[in-house]
């Protein structure tokens, strides 16, 4: 574990190799500002990220004491006498902004008590300035939200504190969570997506101010007690988390993203020797020491990688963290020490854990899921836009009582009639109505096919003898019985079947002499073939009655096929193309040349737009060229030798810069180019818009017009309100409140010239209301539970009594 060098430092190593700085957790270090740093025994290396740690040997351990004195722990990086704001900005801006974007993160403190974790985390809450992690990233995150319009983002806001291995919600004493139904004590669960606490209440935020009033009042909820070491010291572990859900707006609803922001301030390890606590702190104490050596145990686990097995649940803090540190999630800890020298030990003791924390490995991955609810419904809605979509091409085609629903067993058999029909020349066509009917036409087609089939094997089997020409056993056998076999050894029949081929021969011969029928195409068994009094040959599949051959003629009904009357009479309205192209002329001529114009400019910008995008093609590919020619004239320069002026900058030929110079120019071109595009898109895309628009709109107002004109001729009956027709309000409407007129009581005062005062700094506006508003509930329940003053009722004083006094409760009789 331990290995001593060259230069006399022990070099702390991991037990297996440290990950890629972008794959395991980043680990910190932040000194707590002091004026007795020890700078004797702690070195802050100059590069910001290396702590050497030098300690004396204790003669008290006596004369075989094989202490480690010199230590060499490399991090991310050091923070020492660094601002609040510089912390943040450094380690976790970017990890809230990843959260909207769909990831898991975590930030938690360790260190000894009094090192300066919850100043790191919660911050000073007095003061704006001082603010920590959590604040900022609360008002960071809601501005981000604010910049994204595109998107629906909901937060929600939970704080749980582990008390002695007792998880306690900081939030129960507000009074949305006093009506919530917990169920009991609370208990860590799992499910698909993660670990959970039952019984914690989690409330829906929907501004900076809500969130900071929620860690304002959890802050007030938390255990804190004097310590030797800290005079408010944190007696407990404090999670506090943001659950973050984002949908889109402008895409589909069923894929949305979900991530969760933890902020851990773990409790202060202690060394009970050197702080002598006893008594309550004592047991504190040893909780606390309990649960932060069962949290060093999962880190080296998840450190070494030949480990199987995780002990996550052998406490509730590492349960609760067991999808928060290291995994899918960013995960970041900062390890708070105390420079002086009688704290020597809890640092070295800090920096040990910390390097331990940054052998786990961390693969941060998007929590994308699908809700099938949502995509069902999706799906559905997409659905009907399609059969509303086929109802309207079918009102401007003229097809009226069309089904796209699947084919029923009456209408299967209607299609399986017209095929027959069609395959024996008595139909012409087959009227086409939709994809299902023709399924079903190929369907029937098969099945005769097959039927066919199994016909003519049955028919020949009565007739001939098979006989498998490669088996000579079986040709044998049948010469033995007199069966005469043909020269290929197919077929063995007798005379009748050669006289029966040689009829249908010569039937054949016959038949190809008469004159040809109109109708092309027909079989052998027509009616017009068999008019000259040859023998009709028999077709396999037996033929209709004329009544039913007359009815399959026709599309059938049940299809929703298109009715053609052959004898319109003159009141017949017009079909829906003519009436549309009449529209288009006399009453719709202004939409439908809004219509035209509209597509005349899409078609323009479309040109346009691909055009420009030919055009950045054809600049990327000779941006590439020129620089595959710099990097060939800087080959050939540094082989010649590269030459230098006075001032040291390399020389190039007039070649070589005016290649520098072109491709300077080609990018400037593509960057103006490419925003162009940009711009073009979302115009051929707003163009898009329009002109569907205004295509649904000139078929709504057809559709209108022809109703009325030619299937209903009924008259608007529907009146305008008095707002509209211009009388004014109507009598007996109040007129509209104005708030501007309610004079304003001196509380309301002082807030208003409060708020004035703080838009100076608009930012702190939400940190101060939050933190008045618990202020002022704090102050309220504290006024409530104060004992009320009696009133005693001096002697001769008259007192009132109510006659038929009603019951306080009603009795129902079931």
């Amino acid at each position: 574990m331990y290995s001593r060098g060259t230069s006399g430092l022990s070099t702390y190593s991991r037990p297996e190799k440290k990950p890629s700085k972008n794959q395991r957790v980043k680990v910190w270090c932040r000194v707590r500002p002091t004026a007795n740093f020890d700078t004797e025994h702690i070195e802050l290396v100059p590069d910001g990220k290396s702590v050497n740690v030098h300690q004396k040997k204790e003669s008290a351990k006596g004369v075989v004491n094989n202490q480690i004195l010199d230590w060499s722990f490399r991090l991310d990086g050091i923070f020492h006498n660094a601002s609040q704001d510089h912390v943040f900005d450094t380690v976790a801006a970017d990890i809230v902004t990843s959260a909207l974007d769909g990831y898991n993160g975590t930030m938690m403190c360790y260190g000894q008590t009094g090192a300066g974790k919850t100043f790191t985390i919660t911050g000073a809450t007095e003061s704006y300035k001082q603010r920590g992690i959590l604040p900022r990233s609360i008002s960071q995150l809601f501005r981000e939200i604010e910049e994204r319009p595109e998107y629906s983002i909901t937060v929600r806001v939970s704080y749980l504190e582990i008390y002695n291995e007792s998880m306690v919600d900081l939030l129960a004493t507000l009074p949305e969570a006093i009506n919530q139904e917990n169920g009991g004590s609370m208990s860590v669960a799992e499910n698909q997506y993660g670990v959970y606490v039952k019984g914690l209440s989690c409330h829906l935020t929907q501004n900076e101010e809500e969130a900071l009033n929620y860690l304002f009042e959890g802050e007030t909820n938390r255990a804190i007690a004097a310590h030797s070491l800290n005079a408010q010291s944190s007696r407990s572990h404090c999670i506090f988390t943001l659950y973050i859900e984002t949908r889109s707006r402008v895409q589909s609803n069923a894929r949305y993203t979900v991530s969760k922001l933890n902020f851990v301030d773990l409790a202060g390890s202690e060394r009970l020797s050197k702080t002598k606590s006893d008594g309550k702190t004592q047991q504190e104490a040893m909780y606390i020491n309990k649960s932060l050596t069962f949290l060093e145990q999962v880190i080296v686990a998840l450190a070494d990688r030949r480990r199987e097995h995780i002990p996550f649940r052998q406490s509730k803090l590492t349960h609760c963290l067991k999808d928060s540190i290291g995994g899918n999630c960013n995960t970041l800890l900062i390890a708070n020490i105390w420079g002086e020298k009688q704290q020597l030990e809890e640092s070295v003791s800090t920096l040990r854990f910390a390097t331990r924390m940054m052998c786990v490995a961390s693969e941060p991955s998007m929590n994308e899921i699908i809700d099938p609810v949502v995509q069902c419904k999706r799906l559905e809605k997409e659905i009907q836009h399609l059969k509303h979509e086929l109802a309207m091409h079918d009102t401007l085609t003229n097809r009226s009582h069309i089904t796209y629903d699947t084919l029923s067993e009456q209408q299967r058999y209607e299609i399986r009639q017209q095929v027959r029909r069609y395959l024996e020349g008595h139909l012409d066509e087959i009227d086409i109505i939709n994809l299902r009917q023709v399924q079903g036409v190929f369907d029937s087609f098969k099945d005769i096919y097959v039927q066919m089939e199994k016909d003519v094997e049955e028919r020949l089997s009565q007739k001939f003898t098979l006989i498998d020409r490669t088996d000579p056993a079986a040709i044998a056998a049948a010469q033995q019985s007199g069966l005469p076999v043909t020269d290929d050894g197919l077929l063995v029949g007798e005379t009748d079947g050669r006289k029966e081929k040689e009829k249908e021969t010569k039937k054949g011969k016959l038949s190809r002499q008469d004159t040809k029928s109109p109708t092309g195409g027909k079989s052998v068994s027509s009616p017009s073939h068999s008019a000259k009094g040859e023998r009709e040959v028999k077709s396999p599949h037996p033929s209709v009655d004329r009544t039913r051959e007359e009815d399959a003629a026709t599309p059938a009904s049940s299809l929703g096929g298109p009715k053609t009357d052959r004898t319109a009479r003159a009141s017949t309205p017009p079909s829906r193309t003519t009436a549309f192209d009449i529209f288009k002329s006399e009453k719709g001529t202004e939409l439908n040349r809004i219509l035209v114009e509209n597509k005349d400019i899409l078609a323009s910008n479309k040109k346009t737009y691909t055009d420009l995008a030919r055009g950045i093609n054809h600049n990327k590919i000779e941006i590439d060229q020129c620089r595959m020619k710099l990097e060939k004239l800087k080959e050939e320069r540094e082989s010649n030798g590269t030459q230098y002026n006075e001032e040291g900058d390399i020389i190039i030929s007039e070649e070589e810069f005016m290649e520098v110079k072109r491709l300077k120019e080609l990018k400037s071109k593509y960057k103006t180019d490419y925003d162009n595009l940009k711009n073009l898109k979302a115009k051929v895309q707003y163009c898009q818009r329009l002109v569907d628009n205004c295509r649904q709109k000139l078929i709504q107002e057809f559709d209108k017009w022809y109703s009325e004109s030619f299937l209903s001729q009924t008259e608007d009956g529907t009146t305008t309100t008095s707002m509209a027709a211009g009388h004014g309000i109507r009598p007996g409407v109040l007129p509209p409140f104005n708030p501007n007129t309610v004079p304003e009581d001196e509380q309301e005062k002082f807030d208003r010239l409060q708020m004035e005062l703080l838009m100076n700094n608009p930012d702190s506006a939400a940190f101060f209301n939050a933190q008045h508003r618990t202020q002022r509930r704090k102050t309220y329940e504290a006024a409530m539970m104060q004992p009320q003053p009696s009133y005693r009722r001096s002697p001769g004083t008259p007192t009132i009594s109510i006659r038929n006094r009603p019951p306080n409760m009603l009795q129902i009789s079931q």
